[in-house]
């Protein structure tokens, strides 16, 4: 009995000890898209999705997806307004973007989303894992110019052993990934 109630007591204590993870392409270490000396006038977000073909329950993911959107982008300081328009599949993008610029604005921010789900993995021992996991592809582009103010893919994971994470916290991941890419740490 009080070898049961070690374990347990050993398992809850390490079931807060969760990690984030987040891996960049390529183009790490770019700076945000608010940066000193750049105005992004009125800017058109066109969020989209890029599921696997095995992905469960997309219209979950997609509305958690458009909220952690809408939320991320409220404030963008670098901007004159912002306009979140509803998401779309990825085969939709250059109607988006004619749409977005068709509106008026002057940049077009993509954001397509690749993975948006958790992870769990048990083992034998009694082990388990869980995780947060939101892969996406934020891309700015100058609508008048052409002009790639920023492209870059961020896969961030968040958890560990003995986590327990389900849908909820994905709106969150999603919206700090999104955050980092916006402006910098230091500025918010």
């Amino acid at each position: 009995m009080i070898r049961c109630m070690t374990i347990s007591a050993a398992l809850l204590a390490t079931a807060a000890c969760s990690t984030a993870k987040v891996d960049d392409t390529a183009n790490a270490g770019l700076p945000p898209l608010c940066r000193p000396g750049v105005s992004l006038g009125k800017v058109a977000v066109v969020p989209l999705t890029h599921w696997r073909a095995d992905q469960k329950e997309p219209a979950v993911r997609e509305a958690i997806a458009q909220a952690a959107i809408n939320k991320a982008f409220e404030q963008v300081p670098c901007a004159q307004s912002v306009n979140v328009t509803a998401i779309k599949p990825n085969t939709d993008g250059e109607a988006a973007l004619a749409a977005a610029r068709a509106s008026g604005a002057d940049t077009a921010v993509q954001v397509r989303i690749e993975e948006l789900g958790p992870i769990a993995v048990i083992s034998i021992p009694a082990v388990w894992s869980t995780w947060s996991d939101v892969k996406f592809n934020l891309k700015a582009v100058r609508l008048g110019s052409g002009e790639t103010l920023l492209d870059i893919a961020r896969h961030r994971k968040v958890g560990g052993a003995f986590n327990v994470r389900g849908l909820a916290p994905l709106q969150g991941e999603l919206e700090t990934g999104l955050r980092d890419l916006i402006v910098a740490v230091a500025e918010k």
